[in-house]
């Protein structure tokens, strides 16, 4: 199914992308979803076919992390046009509860609640923007210097004019090597 949402793959990209968490592979053996045997998906709806990676061991530690986050997205189909049903018909639940406890029922429930890990954001925000004006990954030793830019940037409330402005005039971009 090509325009098929993956509520896995939608949580993965967020904890990865937008908060800067780093979520590990999958164990090797395990299939795609659209590649389990068949015999217990008949009749299953997408949310219920996902959550049986939560009744593996191996598989349940990671996806109730990621998981609700991917299906509190599942209004917005595969190229982000919103819709109330999946592609079979059926309702689409978006509601789901966050490792921390935290329950939402729609997307913007999900958005506020992801919105109070503001230190989060601007850290990744912040790692992200320099990583692009210097031209190059982050090392671990350039996380002094994260860490000095988000002392100075938390009284501004992490603005992103202030993330901006502190990238540009730290001593790593003012003094960075250009190769010539």
């Amino acid at each position: 199914m090509p325009n098929r949402t993956s509520p896995v793959r939608r949580g993965v990209w967020v904890l990865e992308q937008v908060l800067g968490e780093r979520v590990p592979p999958p164990p090797p053996d395990v299939p795609e979803l659209e590649d389990q045997p068949q015999k217990s998906m008949k009749g299953l709806t997408l949310r219920q076919r996902t959550q049986l990676h939560q009744s593996e061991p191996t598989c349940a530690n990671c996806h109730k992390v990621f998981d609700p986050i991917g299906f509190g997205l599942e209004n917005f189909d595969a190229i982000g046009r919103w819709r109330d049903k999946d592609d079979s018909g059926v309702e689409i639940d978006s509601a789901g509860k966050l490792p921390s406890g935290e329950s939402f029922s729609t997307p913007a429930e999900l958005k506020a609640l992801l919105s109070k890990r503001k230190v989060d954001l601007a850290r990744n925000l912040t790692e992200r923007l320099m990583a692009y004006a210097l031209g190059r990954q982050l090392e671990g030793y350039d996380e002094v210097v994260i860490d000095q830019l988000m002392i100075k940037i938390a009284p501004d409330d992490y603005r992103m004019r202030t993330i901006i402005t502190e990238v540009i005039t730290s001593y790593l971009f003012t003094h960075r090597k250009v190769k010539g």
